[in-house]
Order: C-alpha cells, then sequence, then structure tokens
C-alpha cells in the first residue's frame, strides 16, 4: 500500500477515535454522577455570629447567635418551641420560668445572675443578649431548666434540639455507602458521605422527585439521596432520658365535693348555713368573694372570718373565688406586666392567709388568645406562692372546644391542683336557638376530651343546679334573654302555668312546654332524675370530685342523690 494511503488511513482512524472519545466524555459528563463535593460554608451562608437551629431534626430560617463562644436563640423560639415556660415580659425586659424547684428570673439589666426564688446564682456567661429590638437568650440556660435534647455542632456553625417527644416522624436506615447531594438527581455536588445503616429522617412532606427522596442526618444536614436506598422505615419520635417537670399536687383527701356560695354582699356565719344545713357530702365551699378592680393587681374583697371560721366547724375547705367580670380591665397589662402580675398573686397569698382559707378559686373568663400566655404564666407563678403557703390552687373552664385551644389544659393539668371544667352553658343566655343548659350527651362528650388534656386526678366536672327557661316564637327563635330557674322554683313555674312535663330521652332530662300571650315557652329541667344520670357518667370516669354552680338552687333532696356518689 502507499505510504500516503496509509498516512490518510492512520489520520482518518485518530480522527474516528477522537470523536469517539469527545462523544464517551460527552456521555460520561451527561449520565456520570457529579463528584464534586460542595463546601458547607457555600451551602450554608452563615453571618460570622449566626448558628443554624435544628429544630427536631428540622434546620430554621430563624437563625441564633454565637457570642464569646455561647449559643443564644431568640427568646420568642425558646419559649414557643422548647419551653412553653419561659415567659417574656417585653415591658419590663424580665424573662420568667416557674419550675416546680421555684420561679427563675432574669433581667436583661443584670443577665450575668438569675434569681431562683429568692436565691441568687452567678452565671459564667451572659443569659440574655440583646440586638436591636430583638432579645436572645443561652442555649446552656435553656437546657438547664427544660426537657430538650441539645448538642452542638461544627461546619456549618449549628445546634441540634429536640423538644418535641410525642411528633411521629419518619425515619429509615440506607442500604448502602450513598453520597447526600444538594439537589434530587445525581448531577447535584454532594455535601456529604453517608454510610450504609446510617439512620436518617424522610422529609414527609416532599415527594420523591427524579427518584430522590429529601432527607435529614439526625446531626441536622439536609439533602437527597435515591430513593431505593431508604430501608427499614419506620415511624417514632424523639426520645429522651430527661423527665418532664410537672408540679406536686395538694390533694383533698376522698375528692372534691364543692359548691359555689354566689354573694355580693358580707355574709356570716348564719348565711352560711342556711346554704349547706342539707349538703350531705359537701367538703367544699367556694364563696364569690374576690373580684379584679384594676389593673395593677388589685382587688375588691367580702371576706369575712366568720364565715371560714364557721365553715372549718363544720368540716369544710374554703376556696376564695377571684373573677375577672369588672368591664374596663385589660389582662394584657395586668397579667402580661411582671410587677403587676406579682402584686397580684402576692395580694391574693397574703389575703388566703390572713383569713385562713384552704384553697384559691380562680374563674377568668375573659382569656382571650393574645392573653393565654401570660394568664398560664400567672397561673404557674400562683401555684408556686400558694404550695409554699399549704394553699389549694383550682382553675375553671368550660368545656373544651377547638376555639379555645389557647387555655391549654394540658398545662394547666400539670400545675394547677384541679381543673374544673363547667360542663353547663351548653345554651347560654346569648345563645339564638333554646335549648339544655347540660344535656347528658354534652357532659359526656365535653368531659371524656377534656381528660385527653387533663388527668384524672386534677379533674373536677361541674354540674348545674340552674335550668334557663326560654321565650320562643317561630321557627324556635328566642325572644329576649331566657329567664333563670332553680329546681323548686321551674317546678313551680310549670304547676302555675298547668304544663306536664317529659322524659327527653336524646337530653337525659325532662322536658316542658307550654303557650302564653302568643309566645312559646320551653325548658329543659335540672332536678334529681336528670343529676343521678349525669353524677353516674362521671363518677365513671374516675375523676376527682365534682362541684356545683349554686348553693341555694338545689332542694334538700337533690343531697340525697349527690351522696350516693361522693361518699363512695
Amino acid at each position: 500500500m502507499p505510504m500516503n494511503r496509509k498516512v490518510i488511513i492512520g489520520f482518518i482512524l485518530l480522527v474516528v477515535l477522537g470523536i469517539i472519545g469527545s462523544a464517551g466524555v460527552i456521555i460520561y459528563k451527561k449520565f456520570a454522577p457529579s463528584s464534586i463535593q460542595r463546601p458547607m460554608s457555600e451551602q450554608y451562608k452563615l453571618g460570622q455570629e449566626e448558628v443554624l437551629v435544628i429544630l427536631n431534626g428540622r434546620p430554621l430560617e430563624e437563625k441564633g447567635r454565637l457570642i464569646q463562644d455561647v449559643v443564644y436563640v431568640p427568646v420568642s423560639l425558646a419559649s414557643d418551641s422548647m419551653n412553653e415556660r419561659i415567659y417574656w415580659d417585653q415591658k419590663e425586659n424580665i424573662l420568667s420560668l416557674a419550675t416546680s424547684g421555684g420561679l427563675v428570673t432574669v433581667n436583661t439589666e443584670d443577665s450575668m445572675r438569675y434569681m431562683l426564688g429568692k436565691e441568687s446564682t452567678a452565671s459564667e456567661y451572659q443569659l440574655l443578649y440583646e440586638d436591636g429590638d430583638k432579645v436572645f437568650v443561652a442555649m446552656d440556660f435553656v437546657e438547664k431548666f427544660s426537657r430538650i435534647n441539645y448538642k452542638r455542632e461544627k461546619d456549618p456553625n449549628r445546634i441540634t434540639v429536640q423538644a418535641d417527644f410525642e411528633q411521629l416522624n419518619t425515619f429509615a436506615s440506607l442500604a448502602g455507602d450513598i453520597r447526600l447531594r444538594v439537589g434530587p438527581n445525581k448531577k447535584y455536588d454532594y455535601l456529604l458521605e453517608l454510610s450504609s445503616g446510617q439512620e436518617v429522617m424522610i422529609e414527609t412532606n416532599a415527594s420523591p422527585e427524579n427518584e430522590y427522596q429529601k432527607i435529614y442526618t439526625l446531626d441536622g444536614i439536609e439533602g437527597y439521596v435515591p430513593a431505593e436506598y431508604l430501608t427499614d422505615k419506620k415511624e417514632k419520635a424523639w426520645e429522651t432520658d430527661n423527665q418532664e417537670d410537672v408540679f406536686t399536687q395538694m390533694k383533698v383527701d376522698g375528692g372534691v365535693c364543692l359548691g359555689w356560695h354566689q354573694m355580693t354582699y358580707e355574709v356570716g356565719s348564719a348565711e352560711l348555713d342556711a346554704k349547706v344545713s342539707h349538703a350531705s357530702g359537701l367538703n367544699v365551699v367556694s364563696p364569690t368573694w374576690f373580684a379584679l378592680s384594676d389593673n395593677k393587681g388589685n382587688f375588691t374583697s367580702l371576706a369575712k372570718e366568720e364565715y371560714v371560721t364557721a365553715a372549718h366547724a363544720k368540716g369544710l375547705k374554703v376556696w376564695g373565688l377571684i373573677n375577672d367580670f369588672k368591664k374596663g380591665l385589660s389582662l394584657k397589662k395586668l397579667l402580661g406586666r411582671t410587677s403587676s402580675r406579682t402584686t397580684l398573686i402576692n395580694n391574693l397569698v397574703t389575703t388566703a392567709m390572713r383569713y385562713k382559707l384552704d384553697g384559691i378559686n380562680i374563674d377568668f373568663e375573659k382569656i382571650t388568645k393574645d392573653t393565654a400566655p401570660a394568664y398560664l404564666e400567672f397561673l404557674r407563678e400562683l401555684v408556686l406562692q400558694c404550695h409554699a403557703n399549704g394553699i389549694v390552687v383550682s382553675v375553671d373552664d368550660y368545656l373544651p372546644t377547638e376555639g379555645t385551644a389557647y387555655y391549654n389544659w394540658a398545662e394547666q393539668g400539670k400545675i394547677a391542683d384541679y381543673v374544673i371544667f363547667m360542663a353547663y352553658d351548653e345554651h347560654y343566655a346569648g345563645s339564638e336557638k333554646c335549648g339544655s343548659v347540660s344535656s347528658l350527651p354534652f357532659v359526656n362528650n365535653g368531659v371524656d376530651l377534656g381528660l385527653k388534656y387533663v388527668p384524672e386526678e386534677r379533674t373536677v366536672v361541674a354540674l348545674p343546679f340552674y335550668t334557663r327557661r326560654w321565650k320562643t316564637k317561630k321557627n324556635d327563635k328566642v325572644e329576649g334573654t331566657p329567664e333563670v330557674y332553680g329546681m323548686n322554683s321551674a317546678e313551680v313555674m310549670l304547676q302555675n302555668n298547668g304544663a306536664a312535663k317529659t322524659w327527653d330521652e336524646a337530653t337525659g332530662q325532662y322536658y316542658s312546654e307550654f303557650k302564653w300571650q302568643g309566645f312559646v315557652y320551653k325548658i329543659w329541667l335540672e332536678e334529681e332524675t336528670s343529676l343521678d344520670k349525669k353524677l353516674e357518667a362521671v363518677y365513671s370516669k374516675g375523676v376527682a370530685g365534682v362541684a356545683f354552680w349554686k348553693l341555694g338552687f338545689e332542694r334538700p333532696v337533690t343531697w340525697t342523690t349527690i351522696s350516693k356518689y361522693v361518699k363512695k
């Protein structure tokens, strides 16, 4: 073969090989996984003093601070997500944290120390850090008083915090060694080399993309791995060895049987005797003595020593009630500020000790979503002071509804000695439709829901001695305000109008109606038969006792029914 022909063929072969090689490179680049490791500093762009916060396995947008090797997080984050008992008073710049061992307080003016009760403890680091209008709290301090798992990590600077030990998350083991990538494809850069058998948490809010699944390492790095590598999936909550802080309960021996004694003026032993002379089984009387009078922590009082002395002589404990019914009050100002909240608590405890009260009954019914955190802090601090002086604290709540979840019955059930669920006003004075004040299904369902939040030994169920008579026209439209009747007065009213009563199986009550002057009057009676059914239902749930609104609306025979249950 001529030389020039060999050269040409060789040249062509080289060109073909070159093309094939180039195509191979292109194909490899197109289909081969990326071998570039992205630096953590590039993936997590943090400021010089910023710290990534990994909460319950997931990174937050909100960052912490690293000041002189101390990690700080926003007070609001610590309170909302790590320890709900951290309360920040932004008006007076005081952090309060109620623990079963006492009240912890820190203020920004001297945040190198904290108070536990009356004892001052110096700190090696600043407990609170201010950055403009934002306040941060040291994580070491939060950990000291919280039920959390907390750990510091580097590259990037971050902390992992587990505080939710109820919520289930999905975990899996890796089926082989794999790279954690920044996106859902093998062409994305990788962050880490993960090992076979390593446990990771799956982001269940994100569906697989390109057959890749978003995950989190247990030390808080997020990324993507092939979904096929995720095996042995299981639902479980984070675990901790730290015990929950629950306040010790001051119990009433034998359970609670309470009667509220409503009064609008001072009364003595004679009035008490008239109310309780037939009340066999009653062991607690709660006079409505106190009413908030301003936003500074003061209240009016109808308390009288003679009354307490007479009650004690009858073997009755006395729990003075305080309400928030006065118009113009601002619970946000009163309970939200440390100074006025403390004044109210001190005044209540001082008054209770002066009159030798056995307990305080809190009947605040104007709590809103905005005031609920301050209200709960008030309850915590009140319980601590009351327990230090041998005083029981009970709290009145309506039965739980979706709209009032901010009352946080679970927290109330951990701090108050007794949560009294008022199982009445199913249909109240302002209801558009008439109906029972306290039907049997309403009581049954409401108490069951309450017991999901509050333990049996701290639950008391309040039942009515009263009912309402409804004035209606067409389509059961309520006319005016329904009239309130006690047991005897309701029976007399029906007799005077020649109205018969029939048993209503749906409500577990007697029902009656009559016509007069073009209106139809309707009433669901509260009397011994219906009360017996409610008491049977309530006590079958193992609660700590019952309460009744109000003394004087029942009749002597009513206590025969009640005593069948309370004496058990």
